[in-house]
Parts: structure tokens; sequence; C-alpha cells
């Protein structure tokens, strides 16, 4: 036992010097090189010619940062998510990228980081105002999943998925307790597969929400960016995915996924769901549901306004005055819902005060969003020639695939991948990657980029996957750790078949 607690304490440290070691391991290190055809675009770049290809190498500049930035994934995945950042933006500024005021402009001077930053009081507005654990509530007491185990299964998951739109982390800390409270009323024990699955299945509901939601989930970070992109690079092409129509497209899959796990459950699992039958009803409904307060009210309003600004555009489209102004306009919305919550007063008071709801405010979300634009940004910009170095590595692998294979192809990399490191940096960082090749391939970026950016956010099957997979990992008491990943592989690849036979078909079809 002590030798496993020292064991314990020594790998932090451990994981740390690593992660030292490859932050600053860029100074030293030769520049990557790879010979690769010779086209009009390398030639016209100036790399040299050898050996009947062009000589495509990675500066020095972009050998420092790139290790930089993946000596900070490692530090996130292995060790914390706030000072390996903060440390981050240290090196940058002292590799001689750039002097400290333009590295910090850069930094929180980017416009999406400042929408992050109005969007995630909006959140904690969310989560101080208990308005999900509210619906969630008012959800598990309706009266027909009485006495239906496989109704009252299918009613946990969806509320979770719908509940995860308002906040996802707090859609598993709401509705695992719950779930806990139902196997001890029921008789279930650790072991039994509904528990060990359904357990999984919580998280697993968070991250469809979070690759769904494109008001503030995973998918908002990785269609703002693309957005972001297509304003600012016209030569890169990007799409720029519809909002409302991605929403619909993440709706179908996710839908989809849901019914293929239960059915999973139900018919290769083979789940006994008996013990839900005689289950007393009384269990979820032991006090009372109030009425909804004037706080979780305002905050409600607050949320679907500012989910109306950023969908209205993309219905009623551009061409008219209302929606070219909004769609102009649309970083403003998360300011505009943070102005909403602070100006309305009941008896003399703010009903919503931000300066008490800001306690939840997640703090490690936003440095380790905006860290990553500003390294991502940085390492695939200009002068350092990692985006095409990973554009035409990724051209050799991917070349000659119809565009159907190519798409998967791209998926399987997402999801596989997303479960060594953070999902939405990865996604950050590849996104430019992939439309130089979809375009290198003559291929459109927008189906392909809207089953990627779905797929690249299921990340469960590993404590490094993501906050919901850190979370799952710590349920020992109900489950196996060895059980968790076995499942959480399982749904992993049941979504990633639901993306390639439902999602690529509707994605061709919509964008």
């Amino acid at each position: 036992m002590e030798q496993a607690r020292e064991k314990t304490s020594i790998m932090p440290l451990v994981h740390t010097i690593i992660g030292l070691i490859i932050m600053f391991s860029g100074h030293f290190l030769p520049c990557l090189s790879l010979v690769a055809p010779a086209d009009q675009k390398l030639l016209g770049l100036g790399f040299p010619q050898v050996d009947g290809g062009v000589l495509l190498s990675v500066t020095h500049t972009g050998m420092v940062v790139s290790l930089i930035f993946f000596g900070v994934i490692y530090l996130w995945t292995f060790v914390d998510t706030i000072w390996p950042g903060l440390l981050g933006i240290v090196a940058l500024i002292f590799s001689g990228y750039a002097p400290a005021p333009k590295v910090l402009q850069m930094f929180l001077g980017n416009p999406m980081v400042v929408m992050i930053f109005f969007l995630l009081i909006v959140a904690a507005a969310i989560v101080y105002s208990n308005l999900a654990e509210w619906i969630a509530r008012y959800l598990m007491s309706r009266e027909f999943i009485n006495g239906r185990p496989w109704v009252f299964t299918a009613t946990i998951l969806l509320t979770t998925y719908l509940v995860a739109f308002l906040d996802q982390p707090t859609a598993c800390f709401l509705m695992w307790p719950v779930l806990f409270t139902i196997f001890k009323s029921a008789g279930f024990k650790k072991g039994d597969t509904y528990v060990s699955v359904m357990t999984v299945y919580i998280a697993i509901m968070a991250l469809l929400s979070f690759a769904s939601d494109p008001f503030k989930g995973g998918a908002f970070y990785l269609l703002s960016n693309l957005h972001s992109l297509a304003a600012n690079d016209a030569a890169l092409h990007a799409p720029e995915l519809n909002t409302a129509v991605y929403l619909l497209f993440g709706l179908a899959i996710s839908l989809c996924s849901i019914a293929v796990l239960m059915l999973m459950m139900r018919f290769v699992f083979r789940v006994d769901v008996s013990p839900l039958a005689k289950l007393d009803p009384s269990v979820l409904n032991k006090e009372p549901l109030p009425p909804m307060n004037a706080m979780q009210k305002l905050v409600l309003v607050d949320f679907l306004l500012y989910a109306s600004w950023l969908l209205l555009p993309a219905i009623i489209g551009k061409g008219n005055v209302v929606g070219a102004f909004m769609a102009k306009h649309h970083m403003a919305g998360s300011l505009l819902a943070v102005l909403l919550l602070t100006v309305v007063f009941v008896k003399r008071k703010p009903v919503v005060d931000i300066t008490v709801s800001n306690r939840a405010y997640p703090w490690r979300v936003f440095l380790l969003i905006a860290v990553a634009m500003l390294l991502g940004g940085v390492m695939t910009g200009k002068g350092t020639n990692v985006s095409l170095f990973m554009e035409y590595g990724l051209r050799d692998l991917l070349g000659g695939m119809h565009y159907i294979t190519f798409t998967i192809a791209v998926c399987l990399i997402g999801i596989v991948f997303t479960n060594f490191c953070n999902s939405v940096v990865l996604g950050l960082v590849l996104t430019p990657v992939l439309i130089s090749v979809a375009n290198a391939f003559g291929m459109g970026g927008g189906p392909m980029m809207a089953c990627f950016i779905y797929a690249v956010l299921i990340a469960a099957c590993t404590p490094a996957a993501s906050p919901f997979a850190a979370l799952l990992f710590g349920n020992t008491e109900w489950v196996d750790q060895s059980l968790i990943i076995r499942y959480s592989v399982i749904a992993s690849v049941c979504v990633f078949l639901v993306v390639c036979t439902v999602g690529l078909p509707l994605a061709m079809m919509l964008f």
C-alpha cells in the first residue's frame, strides 16, 4: 500500500519533467522534413527541389512553437489544466516568436476568446441557478415511466442528453446520483450489467450533447473556429457550416446513437431490467418539485434568446436586414446575454448577481480553450510550415481515396486520437489541415467537417480523453475501470458507425 502511494505521488513529478522536456526540446531538435511531390503550391513558396520532389521542412520557429504546444497538451493530459497553459504562454514569449504585448494581444484580444469569456459567465449563471436540476427533476417525475423499465431507461438517457444542453458536466453530476439511488432502491449491485452500462451511458449522453451543442458545447468552439477561418483566411476556402443545420444534424446523429445504444443493451448485452418494474416511484419524488423561481426563469429566457441570436440568421438567411445584421454581429450574442442577466432587477436587487454566480465560473475551461487557440493558431500559422507538413503527410496517407472513404478515415482519426488528448484542442489543430487536404484532392469540405466535428468530440475511452471521461473513471464505487473501458469503447464504436452510416449521407444532403 505504501509503495502504491509513493508511486502515485511520484508520477505527477515524472509527468511534469517529461512535459517540460517536450516543451523546450524544440530549441535543440533538428527540423522535421519530408520529400513531397513537386507542385505549383510548394514551388511557389520557394522550397528546394530534391530527388524529383520538393524538400518540405518545418521551420525552427515551427519546431519551437509546436513542441511548446505538445508539451502543454501532455501536461494538460497528465498533470493539470491551469498552470501548463500559462507556462506555455510564457514559453512562447521567451521563445522570441513575438514581444510580450503582441503575444498577450493575440491571447486575450482574439474576438472568439472574448466571446467565450462572456459565454462562460452565462454558463456559470445556469449552474448557480440550478436550472438544469429543476428540468431534470421535472422530466424524471413523469408518471408514464412508472413500471416500464425500458421507457424509464430511455427517459434517463434522453433527460441527461437534454439537460446537458444547459451544461454538460452538471448533467453528469445530476444524473449519476439519481441513477445510483435507483440502483440501491431496485436492488442492483456493483458488477450488474445494467449498472455498468448505464453509468457509462450517462457520460456518453453528455458527450453526444457536447458534440451536438452549437451554442456553448464543443461543437460551438469548433464551428466558431470554422467560421473564423472562413472569414479571415479566404485562401483556405473553409466551409462555413450553417449553425441551425448543424444542430439538426447533431440531433439526428445523437437520437440514432441513443437508439442503437439501447438496442445494444437489450439484444447484445441482454441486461436484466426486471428490478426496475418493481421500483417505487416515490424514490424519485421524495420532495415535491417547487415552481421555477425568478432566477431560473430569467436564466432560461436568457439562454433561449442567446440560442435564437445564433440560430435566426441561419434560419432566415443573410439576404435580409435582420439576418444580415445578426450574422454580422453574431459574436455579440454572449455579451448581450450577460447584459440581460445584469440589467434585470427585482426590489432593487439583480435577479442574477454575477459576482456571486461567477463562483461557478469554469476558469479551467476558459484558459484551456484560450491557450489552445493561441498556441494552435501560432503553430499552424505563417512562418512555421507545420500546417503544410501535416497537410502533405496526410495527403500520402489519404491519397487516392473516394470521398466517402476519405471522410470515414478522417472521422476514425478524430475519434481514435481524441481519446489521448483534449478533444477540442485536437479539433482546433486539425481543422485547417483537413480542409487543406480536402481542397488538394478537389473535395468539398462541408460534409467531411460536419462529421469530423461530431466524431472528434466523442472522447470517453481514457481518463485523459475529456472532462466527462475523467468524471466517469472516478465512479469506481459502482463500476470497475475495466468495465468502464469496455463499455465506453463499445459505445464509441457504435457512435462512430452511426456517424458513418447515418451522419455522412445526411451531411452530404445538408452541407
